[in-house]
């Protein structure tokens, strides 16, 4: 028995369970003691207090005498903070008009019969929650409320105790339920970290249970992606740099083809694989942890339109929207190049051959760079992914489509390198909008 107990503390499942019944257990010898308090020695009891009250209440009425004297009937009722009404021969007084009709009240079943010290005999009776004591007396009845009795009061009384002490059992339940799930909170925001890019993160956890089995089964799929990712980006580098050397040498050899076609052919396919493999390095160089930017003052103005004039393509189809007040940014410029450069050849590529616009925004210190095509636009399904390294929207892969899926890619980390980032909307027949923001603060 000991050992399943053990057992099922270690689980969930076990442990709520385990709440559960002892909440219910409380819960149940709460409202039972509670009851059989209100209730102890209840016959006993009201058989004591009703002849203790009727003893009081033939004070009362001796009292007032017989045949009643009315004044002193009002000053008994007003000393004594009770109504009285009194039925006789020719006679109904009532103390106040609150007091129901004689016809009105219902008298009680009792199994005692209730007297007084003078043996006489009374009754009691009730009014919706008027209580009455009914006093006969010669050919007069006395009717007297406002005698509450105290077994009434020690009742509620245990009926609220009983009512504090459950929802502070309540209060407890919800407490050790709050910290048995507590950890699913952390696992949840730890996820979403790591969802984000932080593998390295990990989540603190200290439970042997299911939660922590979760905690440490996505602490080690972080590991395990972390080490996945920094395997690709080595062999990335790997290739990267092993390709230099049959580059060269291919580059050299092309010189000795007597061919032009031919060689300028060759000459454009190693020209291409040259960039890729220079946006592949420069991509894993970015992402280093500790890399330093080489930052310098930038005049962004100057910076986009040498750019401008630098491009191959009719300078028609690119439309500059610049301030007239020179800004200055802090920056890496030949990455603030690249970032423009491939920002500018996209939009030129997917532009229907129609004119892409420039425009700079400076406000509270951001600067804001806006690209802006009218091309076909981006699916809403590829936006999320576009700039994730060789995610193409084209499918087929074609050259004549697009890149390998490295410049936005590229684009974004050079922006966030600068503590800035990269946004991205489109609508399909109507073109793309391109929004790089940085700081113009001083990186640290």
């Amino acid at each position: 028995m000991l050992n399943a107990i053990n057992n099922a503390q270690k689980t969930l499942f076990g442990r709520l369970l385990l709440i559960f019944i002892v909440t219910a257990t409380s819960i149940f010898v709460a409202l039972s003691f509670s009851l059989k308090m209100a209730t102890k020695d209840g016959e006993s009891r009201r058989s004591k207090f009703a002849t203790l009250f009727g003893n009081h209440a033939n004070y009362i009425v001796d009292d007032i005498g017989i045949p009643p004297n009315i004044q002193r009937a009002k000053t008994v009722a007003n000393r004594s903070h009770i109504q009285i009404m009194i039925k006789g021969p020719s006679l109904l007084w009532k103390s106040s008009q609150e007091i129901t009709n004689p016809a009105n009240i219902k008298k009680r079943r009792s199994r005692h019969r209730h007297k007084n010290h003078q043996n006489l005999m009374f009754s009691m009776g009730r009014f919706q929650s008027q209580h009455f004591f009914i006093i006969k007396k010669q050919d007069y009845t006395f009717y007297l409320t406002g005698l509450r009795p105290f077994i009434r009061e020690d009742g509620y009384l245990w009926a609220w105790a009983a009512l504090f002490f459950c929802g502070f059992i309540l209060y407890l339940n919800y407490r050790a339920i709050n910290w048995l799930i507590k950890p699913l909170k952390q696992i949840k925001q730890g996820a979403q970290r790591i969802e984000k890019g932080e593998l390295s993160y990990r989540i603190k956890c200290n439970r042997n249970d299911e939660i922590g089995q979760i905690t440490n089964a996505v602490n080690s799929m972080a590991t395990e992606l972390e080490k996945m990712l920094e395997a690709k980006r080595q062999l990335l580098l790997a290739i990267s740099h092993e390709l230099r050397t049959p580059l060269t040498r291919a580059k050299v050899g092309i010189e000795f083809i007597d061919n032009e076609k031919i060689k300028q052919s060759l000459n454009e396919d190693l020209a291409e694989l040259d960039h890729l493999i220079n946006e592949l390095l420069e991509a894993e160089r970015l992402n280093e942890k500790h890399n330093a930017l080489h930052i310098s003052a930038i005049n962004i103005n100057a910076l986009i339109k040498t750019i401008k004039d630098e491009t191959p393509d009719p300078k028609r189809l690119i439309r500059t929207h610049l301030p007239t007040s020179v800004i200055t940014l802090n920056g890496d410029i030949l990455r603030l190049t690249l970032l423009i450069k491939n920002l500018i050849g996209n939009g030129l590529k997917y532009g229907n051959e129609k004119p892409i616009d420039i425009s700079c925004i400076e406000h509270n210190s951001i600067l804001s760079i806006t690209f802006e095509d009218q091309g076909d636009g981006i699916d809403e399904d590829h936006l999320a992914h576009i700039t994730e390294p060789f995610y193409r929207a084209d499918n087929a892969r074609q050259r004549q489509t697009g890149g390998y899926g490295l410049g936005l890619y590229l684009c974004k980390l050079i922006a966030e390198a600068h503590d800035g980032h990269l946004n991205i909307t489109s609508t399909l027949k109507k073109g793309t909008h391109i929004t790089v923001t940085l700081p113009l603060r001083p990186l640290h």
